[in-house]
């Protein structure tokens, strides 16, 4: 696909099926299918910029299309759109404003938990999936090296020696 840059259509798939293997995450209750809406959209956006937020010398995940790139991935994986579907529904359910209307602090607490809840449930599925492709789509983007002291990928080259010292 185009639109996830340096990033393989097979990497990424190869990332999405090792959280479905051996049925590891139930999704049976989420037999109907979910259609994402504005909340769902906004709650993926604050989530990734939550992950990978702007700073001086770069933009946010969401500057960058991370976010959207997920989204038109998600249409090629049915099981991986149900995850992404329910995660971020899941995020909405705070017993007060969606995820996206937080305050950061308060979205770094919901993320801080998911990254300690149990591995077995929707939260830590959904954050280590999410976690590891928001990184693969944002760093395959070369606007995102800005400040960093790479001015190439390492692969499938490598660096030469002298880089090292």
């Amino acid at each position: 696909m185009d639109d996830l840059g340096s990033i393989s259509r097979r990497r990424l798939c190869k990332i999405v099926g090792a959280f479905f293997v051996g049925g590891a995450v139930n999704l049976a209750f989420a037999a109907a299918p979910l259609t994402p809406g504005a909340a769902e959209h906004a709650a993926l956006a604050s989530f990734v910029d939550t992950l990978l937020p702007r700073d001086g010398l770069s933009g946010s995940a969401t500057d960058l299309g991370v976010d959207q790139q997920i989204w038109t991935f998600s249409k090629t994986e049915p099981d991986f759109r149900k995850l992404l579907n329910l995660g971020c529904r899941w995020l909405n359910m705070t017993g007060g404003p969606p995820f996206s209307k937080l305050a950061v602090d308060q979205q770094l607490a919901v993320v801080s938990w998911m990254a300690q809840s149990d591995w077995n449930e929707i939260p830590r599925r959904f954050y280590e999936l999410l976690r590891q492709i928001s990184l693969e789509l944002y760093y395959s983007a070369l606007s995102a090296w800005h400040g960093l002291p790479i001015q190439n990928p390492p692969q499938p080259v490598g660096y030469p020696p002298s880089s090292w010292s």
